[in-house]
C-alpha cells in the first residue's frame, strides 16, 4: 500500500518542466508573443521580439519553459528592452547536448 502512495507522489514531480520567469503577470495582460525553439547544440540562441501594427503593449511577463527536461542546464538573460518596454531581445544559453524544446511566452498590457 505504501509503494502505491510513493508512486503517486513522485511521478507528478518528474514531469514538471523547468522554467525561468522575468516580471509578474498582471490581470489585464494578454499573450503577445509565443515561440517554440528546438535546438540540439550547446551555445546561445537569440530570440528577438519587436511589435508590429498599431496596438502597443508593454511587456510585463517573459516566461521561458524547457518542456523536454525536468531540469534545464542552461540560462536566460534579457539583452535589450524587456519588462516595461515594447520590445525585447533574449539570449538563451543551452548547455546540454540533447534536443531541447524551449517555449518563450511574452505577455503584455495595452498602452
Amino acid at each position: 500500500m505504501l509503494q502505491g502512495w510513493l508512486f503517486v507522489i513522485l511521478v507528478p514531480q518528474a514531469v514538471l518542466p523547468h522554467s525561468i520567469q522575468f516580471g509578474m503577470m498582471h490581470y489585464t495582460a494578454v499573450p503577445i508573443f509565443e515561440a517554440e525553439i528546438y535546438t540540439n547544440r550547446s551555445g546561445d540562441v537569440d530570440v528577438v521580439f519587436k511589435q508590429k501594427g498599431h496596438l502597443i503593449f508593454y511587456i510585463n511577463l517573459i516566461l521561458i519553459v524547457d518542456e523536454s527536461q525536468v531540469e534545464w542546464n542552461g540560462g536566460a538573460s534579457i539583452v535589450n528592452g524587456g519588462i516595461g518596454c515594447n520590445f525585447t531581445s533574449l539570449r538563451l544559453l543551452n548547455i546540454q547536448m540533447k534536443v531541447s524544446r524551449l517555449s518563450v511566452l511574452i505577455y503584455g498590457t495595452p498602452r
